[in-house]
Protein backbone atom coordinates (compact mmCIF):
# COMPACT_ATOMS: atom_id res chain seq x y z
CA UNK A 1 0.00 0.00 0.00
CA UNK A 2 2.83 2.29 0.82
CA UNK A 3 4.53 1.48 -2.47
CA UNK A 4 1.40 2.27 -4.42
CA UNK A 5 0.96 5.63 -2.72
CA UNK A 6 4.57 6.54 -3.51
CA UNK A 7 4.07 5.69 -7.19
CA UNK A 8 0.88 7.78 -7.29
CA UNK A 9 2.64 10.76 -5.73
CA UNK A 10 5.47 10.48 -8.26
CA UNK A 11 3.07 10.36 -11.23
CA UNK A 12 1.18 13.39 -9.88
CA UNK A 13 4.42 15.32 -9.52
CA UNK A 14 5.37 14.56 -13.17
CA UNK A 15 1.94 15.69 -14.39
CA UNK A 16 2.19 19.01 -12.50
CA UNK A 17 5.70 19.61 -13.86
CA UNK A 18 4.54 18.96 -17.41
CA UNK A 19 1.59 21.32 -17.05
CA UNK A 20 3.77 24.05 -15.63
CA UNK A 21 6.22 23.71 -18.53
CA UNK A 22 3.50 23.84 -21.21
CA UNK A 23 1.83 26.92 -19.76
CA UNK A 24 5.06 29.07 -19.50
CA UNK A 25 5.88 31.28 -22.60
CA UNK A 26 8.84 30.12 -24.65
CA UNK A 27 11.82 32.50 -25.09
CA UNK A 28 11.60 32.34 -28.84
CA UNK A 29 7.97 33.37 -28.80
CA UNK A 30 8.81 36.37 -26.61
CA UNK A 31 11.64 37.40 -28.90
CA UNK A 32 9.41 37.31 -31.93
CA UNK A 33 6.73 39.33 -30.20
CA UNK A 34 9.13 42.06 -29.08
CA UNK A 35 10.92 42.35 -32.44
CA UNK A 36 7.78 42.58 -34.55
CA UNK A 37 6.91 46.14 -35.75
CA UNK A 38 4.36 48.06 -33.75
CA UNK A 39 1.10 47.89 -35.63
CA UNK A 40 0.00 51.33 -34.39
CA UNK A 41 3.20 53.22 -35.41
CA UNK A 42 3.65 53.99 -39.15
CA UNK A 43 6.80 52.62 -40.68
CA UNK A 44 9.59 54.91 -41.91
CA UNK A 45 8.62 54.22 -45.50
CA UNK A 46 5.00 55.15 -44.84
CA UNK A 47 6.06 58.32 -42.97
CA UNK A 48 8.41 59.33 -45.78
CA UNK A 49 5.68 58.70 -48.30
CA UNK A 50 3.38 61.00 -46.35
CA UNK A 51 5.90 63.83 -46.03
CA UNK A 52 7.42 63.50 -49.51
CA UNK A 53 4.14 63.46 -51.34
CA UNK A 54 4.24 66.12 -54.12
CA UNK A 55 2.27 69.22 -53.28
CA UNK A 56 0.21 71.06 -55.80
CA UNK A 57 2.52 73.45 -57.69
CA UNK A 58 2.07 77.15 -57.02
CA UNK A 59 0.77 79.08 -60.02
CA UNK A 60 3.39 81.01 -62.03
CA UNK A 61 3.03 84.78 -61.85
CA UNK A 62 2.84 86.22 -65.34
CA UNK A 63 2.49 89.89 -66.25
CA UNK A 64 -0.91 91.05 -67.33
CA UNK A 65 -1.24 91.03 -71.11
CA UNK A 66 -1.18 94.49 -72.66
CA UNK A 67 -4.53 96.08 -73.16
CA UNK A 68 -5.71 98.95 -75.25
CA UNK A 69 -5.61 101.23 -72.21
CA UNK A 70 -2.20 100.14 -70.87
CA UNK A 71 -0.21 100.20 -74.12
CA UNK A 72 1.28 103.56 -75.19
CA UNK A 73 -0.60 105.29 -77.94
CA UNK A 74 1.28 106.72 -80.90
CA UNK A 75 0.66 110.39 -81.64
CA UNK A 76 -2.54 110.74 -83.60
CA UNK A 77 -1.00 113.45 -85.77
CA UNK A 78 2.83 113.29 -85.75
CA UNK A 79 4.90 116.24 -87.00
CA UNK A 80 5.48 116.34 -90.74
CA UNK A 81 8.88 115.35 -92.14
CA UNK A 82 11.68 117.81 -92.85
CA UNK A 83 11.30 119.44 -96.29
CA UNK A 84 13.45 117.86 -98.98
CA UNK A 85 14.47 118.80 -102.50
CA UNK A 86 14.82 122.43 -101.35
CA UNK A 87 16.16 125.17 -103.64
CA UNK A 88 16.56 128.93 -103.28
CA UNK A 89 16.63 131.53 -106.05
CA UNK A 90 16.98 135.32 -106.26
CA UNK A 91 15.92 137.26 -109.38
CA UNK A 92 16.84 140.95 -109.84
CA UNK A 93 15.18 143.07 -112.53
CA UNK A 94 16.29 146.69 -112.91
CA UNK A 95 14.30 149.57 -114.40
CA UNK A 96 15.39 151.44 -117.54
CA UNK A 97 17.89 153.76 -115.82
CA UNK A 98 19.03 151.05 -113.42
CA UNK A 99 18.20 153.15 -110.41
CA UNK A 100 15.60 150.79 -108.94
CA UNK A 101 15.60 147.02 -108.83
CA UNK A 102 12.72 144.62 -108.35
CA UNK A 103 13.93 141.62 -106.40
CA UNK A 104 12.08 138.30 -106.12
CA UNK A 105 13.22 135.47 -103.90
CA UNK A 106 11.74 132.00 -104.30
CA UNK A 107 12.00 128.80 -102.29
CA UNK A 108 10.90 125.49 -103.81
CA UNK A 109 10.60 122.00 -102.28
CA UNK A 110 9.70 118.54 -103.50
CA UNK A 111 8.25 117.17 -100.24
CA UNK A 112 6.13 117.25 -98.25
CA UNK A 113 3.10 118.03 -100.39
CA UNK A 114 0.57 116.62 -97.91
CA UNK A 115 -2.89 118.08 -97.41
CA UNK A 116 -3.18 119.88 -94.07
CA UNK A 117 0.55 120.74 -93.99
CA UNK A 118 1.88 124.26 -94.47
CA UNK A 119 5.40 125.53 -95.18
CA UNK A 120 6.79 128.54 -93.33
CA UNK A 121 9.94 130.27 -94.56
CA UNK A 122 12.15 132.36 -92.30
CA UNK A 123 15.07 134.72 -92.70
CA UNK A 124 17.78 134.22 -90.05
CA UNK A 125 18.72 137.61 -88.65
CA UNK A 126 22.21 136.70 -87.43
CA UNK A 127 25.22 135.31 -89.25
CA UNK A 128 25.44 132.66 -86.56
CA UNK A 129 28.36 130.64 -87.97
CA UNK A 130 30.67 133.61 -88.48
CA UNK A 131 33.64 133.54 -86.06
CA UNK A 132 34.01 136.42 -83.61
CA UNK A 133 37.42 137.39 -85.01
CA UNK A 134 37.90 135.89 -88.47
CA UNK A 135 41.26 136.07 -90.18
CA UNK A 136 41.61 138.59 -93.04
CA UNK A 137 40.55 137.40 -96.50
CA UNK A 138 38.51 134.48 -95.15
CA UNK A 139 34.90 133.53 -95.66
CA UNK A 140 32.30 130.91 -94.76
CA UNK A 141 28.57 130.19 -94.46
CA UNK A 142 26.36 132.09 -92.05
CA UNK A 143 24.35 128.98 -91.17
CA UNK A 144 25.29 125.32 -90.86
CA UNK A 145 23.22 122.25 -90.00
CA UNK A 146 22.32 121.37 -86.39
CA UNK A 147 22.36 125.04 -85.34
CA UNK A 148 19.67 126.01 -82.80
CA UNK A 149 17.26 128.59 -84.24
CA UNK A 150 15.32 130.33 -81.47
CA UNK A 151 12.39 132.58 -82.32
CA UNK A 152 14.54 135.65 -81.63
CA UNK A 153 16.63 135.06 -84.80
CA UNK A 154 13.77 134.09 -87.15
CA UNK A 155 11.93 136.56 -89.38
CA UNK A 156 8.85 135.16 -91.13
CA UNK A 157 9.06 135.72 -94.90
CA UNK A 158 6.25 133.54 -96.29
CA UNK A 159 3.71 130.85 -95.39
CA UNK A 160 1.88 128.70 -97.94
CA UNK A 161 0.23 125.25 -98.23
CA UNK A 162 2.82 122.52 -98.70
CA UNK A 163 0.96 121.31 -101.79
CA UNK A 164 2.03 124.51 -103.64
CA UNK A 165 5.65 123.36 -103.80
CA UNK A 166 7.01 126.92 -103.82
CA UNK A 167 6.71 130.36 -102.23
CA UNK A 168 7.96 133.78 -103.37
CA UNK A 169 8.17 137.31 -102.05
CA UNK A 170 9.05 140.48 -104.01
CA UNK A 171 10.12 144.00 -103.17
CA UNK A 172 11.68 147.01 -104.88
CA UNK A 173 14.66 149.04 -103.70
CA UNK A 174 17.17 151.51 -104.99
CA UNK A 175 20.21 149.98 -106.52
CA UNK A 176 23.24 150.52 -104.34
CA UNK A 177 26.23 148.74 -102.94
CA UNK A 178 24.66 145.58 -101.56
CA UNK A 179 26.83 143.01 -99.84
CA UNK A 180 25.62 139.55 -99.03
CA UNK A 181 22.09 138.22 -99.36
CA UNK A 182 19.53 140.73 -100.73
CA UNK A 183 16.97 141.63 -98.09
CA UNK A 184 13.46 142.95 -98.12
CA UNK A 185 13.92 146.33 -96.42
CA UNK A 186 10.72 146.27 -94.32
CA UNK A 187 12.21 144.37 -91.39
CA UNK A 188 15.47 143.23 -89.85
CA UNK A 189 18.18 142.08 -92.24
CA UNK A 190 18.56 138.34 -92.70
CA UNK A 191 21.68 136.39 -93.58
CA UNK A 192 20.28 132.91 -94.32
CA UNK A 193 16.92 131.38 -95.24
CA UNK A 194 15.31 128.25 -93.74
CA UNK A 195 11.92 126.53 -93.95
CA UNK A 196 9.91 124.02 -91.93
CA UNK A 197 6.73 121.99 -92.44
CA UNK A 198 3.86 122.57 -89.99
CA UNK A 199 0.66 120.74 -89.09
CA UNK A 200 -1.83 120.99 -86.23
CA UNK A 201 0.44 119.24 -83.71
CA UNK A 202 3.97 120.54 -84.37
CA UNK A 203 6.57 121.36 -87.00
CA UNK A 204 9.45 119.54 -88.64
CA UNK A 205 13.09 120.37 -88.11
CA UNK A 206 14.35 123.23 -90.27
CA UNK A 207 15.86 122.74 -93.70
CA UNK A 208 18.40 125.26 -94.99
CA UNK A 209 17.31 126.86 -98.25
CA UNK A 210 20.12 129.41 -98.39
CA UNK A 211 23.07 129.30 -95.93
CA UNK A 212 24.19 132.85 -96.76
CA UNK A 213 27.82 133.76 -96.30
CA UNK A 214 30.30 136.05 -94.61
CA UNK A 215 33.56 137.50 -95.85
CA UNK A 216 36.37 139.18 -93.97
CA UNK A 217 38.23 141.55 -96.31
CA UNK A 218 41.98 141.48 -96.61
CA UNK A 219 44.08 144.46 -95.46
CA UNK A 220 44.31 145.98 -98.96
CA UNK A 221 40.73 145.35 -100.06
CA UNK A 222 38.14 148.12 -100.41
CA UNK A 223 34.45 147.15 -100.22
CA UNK A 224 32.23 149.54 -102.27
Amino acid sequence: MTFGRAVLVAILALVLTACAASSAPSPSAIAVATSAPNATRPSAAVSAAATDAPQSPSPHLTPNPPTATSSPKPPSNPPPPKPTGVKFDTQVNSNADESVAEITQTVTWQAPRTKGVTISIYGITKCIAQPANPSPATNGPCLVEHTPLPTSVRRLLATTPASEGSASWTWSEEIGCDIGLPNEPDGPAYYAVVLAAYNASDHSIFAIAEPGGWYEPGPDEVIC
